[in-house]
Formats: structure tokens, C-alpha cells, sequence
């Protein structure tokens, strides 16, 4: 008999976040997507990671404005041009990109920072995810399969990797600061000791998340294929798959 399934030959490096766990077809060639607002304002933050969970090419433009929640936001998505706040905006997106959905059972009734602090989340689970799925393609290749040819040289993705966990890591510690200052104390204020697990969970990852940048900073001087390299890249991919925790 035949073989009925092929392999994918796609590099990790070159998947979109939203790929590798939504079962949604990807945006086919969709319009750039311009954001007019405070680089300050919560709701343009909330209004860009809604942008950032539909997986659209997006360019965010801070006008001169002060921080103000009161101001409307202009979002331009090819030649359309919306301006206005939460409901309308949101309402916009959704009915050019239906897929993924927003889940506005929680955008209608959570307070604006839960709404922004969820739709982080989902941010980073995507790109961790894609962090992980990248380090078991090559902790699995070992000495047996080049690097991918759209990468260059093995030393040249692995300095890819160690830059997209460098933007990772400054969203996870963002995140992390945001639930601690903001999130956590309004929680202890209800159920004091309700947060203690989680305050104790930010203390152990933290030495984790900033050892794997030291990690993929070693790696990237080691010699491809010796056996000091792929047992980094193993140690690697094991401390990834502990932040899924």
C-alpha cells in the first residue's frame, strides 16, 4: 500500500503562532492593519491584542495625545476606516475576521484590565507554544537533517530562536508584573491567601525563563551536532515544556 500522509517540511521557526493550536484556516492574504492611538491608553493595548489573537499583520502608529481612555481610537484595515471605542471597534474586527472568534461572553462583562490580562495570555500561550513545537524539531534532528534552508546556517536559527524567546520573555515578565500589581492585589483584597500559589508559581518560573536565554546563548557557540549541542538542545526544549506547566 501506499503512503497516504507526508511529512510537513515547514520549519517551526516560520509558523505563526496561531497555527499550531487553533483549528481555524489562517487569514488568506489579509490587509495591514493600522492602530491610531496613546501608546499609554489601556484601550488601545486591549484593541491590540485583540489584533494580535485574529493573527493579522499589524502596525501600531502612537499619535501625540495623552493617555486618555476617553479619546476614540482610529483603526484603519486596507482602505477602511473605523473610529470609535470598545463595542464598536471590536464589533468591526470581528465582522472582518470571524476566525478565530473573540469570546465576547468575557469581553462584555469582565472589567477592561481582565479582558487585557486574558487576551495577553493568549498571546503568549500561542507563542510559547510555538517555542516549544520549534526546540522538539531540533532536539529530534540531531546530526541527521540540515537546518532548514530558508533558515541559513544552524548557528543563524539558533540566534532566531534565542531572538523570538527574547521578545517572548519580556511579554511573560510584562504579564507577570501585570498580574502581580494589579490583578493579585484586588484578588487578596476578596480572599486574602488566594493568591499565595500563584505568587509562588512567578517565583520558581522566573529563574527558568531568564536561564533559557543564558541557555540559547550557549548553544549558539557550540558546534552543531557534537554531542554537547544536542544534549543543549534536549535541556532546552525540557525547560520550554516546564513553563506549559
Amino acid at each position: 500500500m501506499g503512503n497516504f500522509f507526508t511529512k510537513s517540511k515547514k520549519s517551526p521557526a516560520e509558523i505563526a503562532p496561531c497555527d499550531c493550536i487553533r483549528r481555524f484556516k489562517p487569514v488568506p492574504v489579509a490587509p495591514t492593519v493600522r492602530l491610531y492611538g496613546s501608546a499609554t491608553s489601556t484601550l488601545a493595548a486591549y484593541i491590540l491584542f485583540a489584533l494580535l489573537h485574529k493573527n493579522l499583520s499589524l502596525q501600531f502608529v502612537p499619535t501625540d495625545n495623552p493617555s486618555s481612555d476617553g479619546e476614540p481610537l482610529v483603526l484603519e484595515i486596507g482602505s477602511e476606516t473605523v473610529s470609535g471605542y470598545q463595542e464598536t471597534l471590536l464589533q468591526f474586527i470581528e465582522g472582518k475576521f470571524p476566525h478565530p472568534p473573540l469570546r465576547f461572553s468575557l469581553v462584555d462583562t469582565a472589567p477592561l484590565v481582565v479582558k487585557v490580562t486574558w487576551l495577553q495570555h493568549l498571546s503568549i500561550t500561542w507563542h510559547l507554544e510555538r517555542m516549544v513545537r520549534w526546540a522538539e524539531d531540533l532536539s529530534t534532528r540531531g546530526g541527521r537533517r540540515t537546518v532548514d534552508q530558508a533558515m541559513g546556517s544552524p548557528r543563524m536559527e539558533l540566534r532566531k530562536l534565542g531572538k523570538n524567546y527574547s521578545q517572548l520573555l519580556e511579554v511573560m515578565l510584562e504579564h507577570a508584573q501585570m498580574e502581580e500589581r494589579i490583578i493579585f492585589p484586588v484578588l487578596e483584597r476578596a480572599d486574602r491567601g488566594l493568591c499565595k500559589a500563584a505568587n509562588e508559581e512567578h517565583a520558581r518560573d522566573l529563574p527558568v525563563m531568564n536561564g533559557i536565554k543564558e541557555d540559547i546563548k550557549s548553544i549558539v557557540v557550540m558546534d552543531y551536532g557534537t554531542p554537547a549541542y544536542n544534549e543543549g538542545i534536549s535541556n532546552l526544549f525540557t525547560r520550554l515544556k516546564s513553563l506549559q506547566v
